[in-house]
Parts: C-alpha cells; sequence; structure tokens
C-alpha cells in the first residue's frame, strides 16, 4: 500500500483521511455530530462519517444507493491529526 499525504495548515505533511463534510466543517464546542468510521486500509485512517449520514447509509440497500451515499458525504481530505481531533471533538458520549 503505498502512503497517500496531505500538506496541512496545522501539522504540515501528513497522510491524509476522509471525513464527510459535516464532520470537515465541524467547530471545536459545537454539540458531537457522532463518529462513524470504516477502514478500507487505503488512507492513514479509516473513512469517516456523522450521524446525518449514517442515517441515509442505514437506508442505502443497492450499491447504487451505497455510491450515492458516498457521493452524498462530499468527504473532504483532512490529515490524520486533525482526522484524531475530529474524531476525539465528535464521539457522542450520550449514547454509551
Amino acid at each position: 500500500m503505498s502512503q497517500k499525504f496531505v500538506e496541512c495548515g496545522q501539522h504540515g505533511k501528513q497522510e491524509m483521511a476522509l471525513v464527510c463534510t459535516h464532520l470537515a466543517h465541524s467547530v471545536s464546542g459545537d454539540a458531537p455530530l457522532g463518529f462513524y468510521e470504516h477502514d478500507e486500509g487505503d488512507m492513514g485512517r479509516p473513512d469517516a462519517w456523522c450521524d446525518q449520514c449514517n442515517l441515509v447509509l442505514d437506508k442505502a440497500e443497492t450499491e447504487d444507493e451505497l455510491d450515492e451515499w458516498f457521493t452524498s458525504c462530499d468527504h473532504k481530505i483532512i490529515c490524520v491529526n486533525c482526522w484524531d481531533e475530529v474524531k476525539i471533538q465528535n464521539i457522542n458520549t450520550s449514547d454509551e
């Protein structure tokens, strides 16, 4: 597996990761958006998405619907350090 890198304004050159647009635009201090992940093994971290995206995923039954879901998540590239921060910020501890 070849590593894929991104130049992060905060962390410099790091391995890249994907998060849904909602997680990518979440701001510290906002209410947690939820955090789900699935590891395809092709990035520095698993792909991640929020509660809102997960509701749509739960309804997807066909390959086409899964493809539409992935497109609607509008995943953004971030660095692995930002991914770690987004995960900590958005894990919904009230469900645990």
